[in-house]
């Protein structure tokens, strides 16, 4: 968490580095409070299996669903490119298969020594299981492009429509950054608040984009 507030501080500012780190906490907490009760037991053998499939099926379906989700935000207006942030993701991206490898590893020594009932199988591949889905997303998540379209925005593998958008800025400090606000947050403890990092050769058009869409206002 630490190198990725440094890197968005560089990239994006000290604003929007702290409320990228303001919604990472959250995530990070329920994380570890889900990683702790299940290593001491308390979510049951029967709720750690279902807790890693439940999860693993949630990744995969929202993968699965994400070209039909671009394709109802219509045509394409622009493409601009990867996100700084994304290309942070893809080196999570890469090093999470070895968490995979390393676990997919395990589960077929202990099946190869032999296995007591189907339930204990079930609760040695569910975690591979849920390694390789995380993999896989975060590496789609590390290849996504920043793409505006006719009804809405694409990044990280989610589609913002206009209408949920009411305002946007650009940064007084760093020209290539527009901040766009939301008519409401969009996640629990959010601030409802984006900023993205625009390439020089793009700004131009974007800036064009935004202004048909939405209502610009100053710096906040």
């Amino acid at each position: 968490m630490a190198i990725a507030y440094a890197i968005s501080y560089r990239t994006v500012g000290r604003q929007a580095a702290q409320r990228r780190l303001g919604r990472m906490l959250p995530a990070f907490f329920v994380g570890f409070g889900l990683s702790f009760l299940n290593r001491h037991g308390f979510l049951g053998k029967y709720g750690s299996i279902s807790f890693y499939f439940i999860c693993s099926a949630y990744v995969v379906l929202w993968l699965l669903t994400w070209n039909w989700r671009k394709r109802k935000a219509g045509a394409l207006l622009l493409d601009a490119g990867q996100l700084s942030r994304s290309k942070l993701i893809l080196w999570v991206g890469v090093l999470v298969p070895l968490f995979a490898v390393f676990d997919t590893w395990s589960a077929i020594n202990k099946i190869s020594t032999g296995l007591g009932n189907d339930t204990k199988l079930l609760e040695v591949i569910s975690q591979p299981v849920l390694f390789w889905s995380l993999a896989i997303y975060f590496l789609s998540m590390g290849l996504s492009r920043l793409e505006f379209r006719e009804n809405g925005i694409c990044y990280m593998l989610s589609v913002v429509k206009w209408e949920k958008l009411t305002s946007y800025w650009w940064s007084q400090d760093k020209p290539n950054i527009v901040t766009i606000e939301f008519k409401q947050p969009p996640y629990l403890l959010s601030t409802g608040l984006r900023s993205l990092r625009i390439p020089s050769a793009h700004r131009d058009a974007v800036k064009q984009i935004l202004a048909e869409h939405l209502i610009m206002t100053d710096v906040k």
